[in-house]
């Protein structure tokens, strides 16, 4: 994906798109047992949601939310921390909808009709 060539409505309409398809992706992962292929797609998510974030530096301190949030969750579920692990996992994908929502405000701010 070539973030450079994308004007920022574009590339703020794919980016709310690829937040929708991880915070997915997570739930299927944190709702089984661990399932390698989910895990590989939740991780090409977020390599396409940091390019889709490097295009749209408004976005930075959403965003720098999320990647905390993503790295406590990780931590803790290295060191198999259950009870605080689900709750990190709340928090991330709060996280990923707050950057979500702001996404979609902006476009909805900017008059983008998506027909």
């Amino acid at each position: 994906m070539r973030t450079k060539e994308l004007s920022a409505p574009v590339a703020m309409f794919k980016l709310a798109a690829a937040l929708e398809r991880y915070d997915m992706r997570v739930r299927a992962l944190a709702g089984r047992s661990l399932d390698l292929e989910i895990v590989r797609r939740v991780q090409h998510d977020f390599g396409e949601l940091r390019l889709l974030c490097a295009s749209l530096p408004k976005l930075s301190v959403s965003w720098t939310a999320v990647l905390l949030s993503r790295a406590k969750l990780l931590q803790a579920l290295c060191q198999r921390a259950g009870p605080a692990a689900a709750a990190l996992l709340h928090e991330h994908l709060a996280e990923v909808e707050g950057l979500r929502r702001r996404c979609l405000r902006a476009i909805g701010a900017q008059g983008l009709a998506l027909t």
